[in-house]
Formats: C-alpha cells, sequence, structure tokens
C-alpha cells in the first residue's frame, strides 16, 4: 500500500511548529541551540527536505532545497542550471503518470486513448511564448515558465472525464491559462513570494460539466499568474 503523503501547507505547518517549540524550549533552558546558528537557510532546506519525503510535489522540496543550499555555500549556484535541466529532461513526462494512478483500471479502459495533442506541454526560460491547444480529449500537461512567461488558450479544447491536472512551476516568471467558461477548475498552487489567482468571473447560476475536473497545481516562487475566460 502507498505511504499517504502530506499537503504542502501541511509540511509548512508543521516545520512552524517544530521551529516554534524548539524557540521556546531554549528559551527556558530546556534546550541549548547556542551552537547552532539556525538561520533562513536551514528553515529553507529543512523545509526542502520535508517536501521531498513526504510531499508528492517534489518540484516545492527541489526548489527550497536549492534556495537554502545556494545561499548557504554560494559556490554551488552553477547547479541550478543541472537542476532545471533534470526538471526539464525528466519532468516532462510527469503528467501522463499522474494521469494514470487518477483512473481505476476500469475507468481507464472505459477512457479513449490520448494522444500528444492531448497535453500541454510548455516551457519558458529567460523568454516568453503563447500556445493555442486544440483537442477533444484534454488531460492537462506542464507548464514551466522561469524567467519567462507564457499564455495557454484553452478555449478550443474539451476536458477528459475525471480529474485532469495541470502542473506549473513558476520560478521569477508566470503563466497565464485561458479556459472554456463551463469547465469547473480547482486551483491548488503554492505561492511562495508570489500569487496565482483564479480571475474567473463568479456566477452563482453558472452550471459545470459533470464528472469533469481541471486540478491546476504546482509551485509559484517570486512569480505569479492566473486563469481566466474571455468572451
Amino acid at each position: 500500500m502507498e505511504t499517504p503523503k502530506l499537503h504542502g501547507r501541511v509540511i509548512i505547518g508543521l516545520l512552524l511548529v517544530i521551529l516554534g517549540a524548539l524557540a521556546v524550549l531554549n528559551n527556558y533552558d530546556i534546550i541549548d541551540l547556542s551552537y547552532y546558528p539556525l538561520t533562513w537557510e536551514y528553515f529553507f532546506i529543512a523545509a526542502g527536505l520535508l517536501f521531498l519525503f513526504l510531499s508528492h510535489n517534489k518540484t516545492v522540496g527541489i526548489v527550497f532545497l536549492a534556495i537554502g543550499l545556494f545561499n548557504l555555500v554560494p559556490e554551488l549556484w552553477p547547479l541550478i542550471f543541472v537542476l532545471i535541466g533534470v526538471y526539464i529532461i525528466f519532468g516532462r513526462g510527469s503528467h501522463r503518470r499522474v494521469r494514470r494512478h487518477t483512473l481505476s483500471p476500469i475507468e481507464e479502459s472505459k477512457s479513449p486513448q490520448a494522444d500528444g495533442k492531448d497535453y500541454v506541454e510548455s516551457t519558458n526560460i529567460f523568454g516568453g511564448g503563447n500556445k493555442i491547444i486544440h483537442s477533444d480529449n484534454f488531460r492537462g500537461g506542464n507548464i514551466v515558465s522561469i524567467f519567462g512567461g507564457s499564455e495557454i488558450n484553452l478555449t478550443n479544447c474539451k476536458l477528459a472525464e475525471g480529474e485532469n491536472i495541470i502542473e506549473i512551476t513558476a520560478i521569477f516568471g508566470g503563466t497565464t491559462i485561458i479556459v472554456p467558461p463551463d469547465w469547473k477548475i480547482e486551483v491548488d498552487v503554492f505561492p511562495i513570494f508570489g500569487g496565482f489567482g483564479d480571475k474567473r468571473s463568479k456566477d452563482p447560476n453558472k452550471t459545470f460539466q459533470e464528472g469533469r475536473i481541471l486540478i491546476i497545481k504546482g509551485l509559484v516562487l517570486f512569480g505569479g499568474g492566473e486563469v481566466k475566460t474571455i468572451f
């Protein structure tokens, strides 16, 4: 049986509880932390390790760990290009693996066969780009914006049955996702010194497609983004 993973907010909360408890114990001389110079770099390293081992979102853990290590040991900063390269090479197929785990074998057998056009792949580093996707069975994908930006237009797509996931990573960059007005969307993006907003109009009488949902998840670090509709 697969070990259940924790949500990112739970991990950050646990880390803050631990750090706060250690500080209180130190103030009352129950433990002595004077020999351990706990700076913000250690906080990022600890958070990164927790994300790597306890969360499904490994990208957040890698980013936290890299920020802490690169500031603690500045000589390591060129490794950021290595990490970005590894992510681009091996992270491109992750949405397909996630999608297979969201369906049972019976559901998978009934689901239409997907091909490349049913996924969005967008990687922008020190640049930007726009994509218009056409698909009758859209299933999600990956959007990476590092010191760059992108706009993804999905208005010509039909959402596939079940859960469909777009994983975004925005570091000193951002992305805009344009969706049809009748899509049911859940935003679960973890922002750090940034934000990702749902800019769609809030209409209580609006009806959404049943049995189909798009989940937008990932990390925004010193960046931003939004999901919106156009008329």
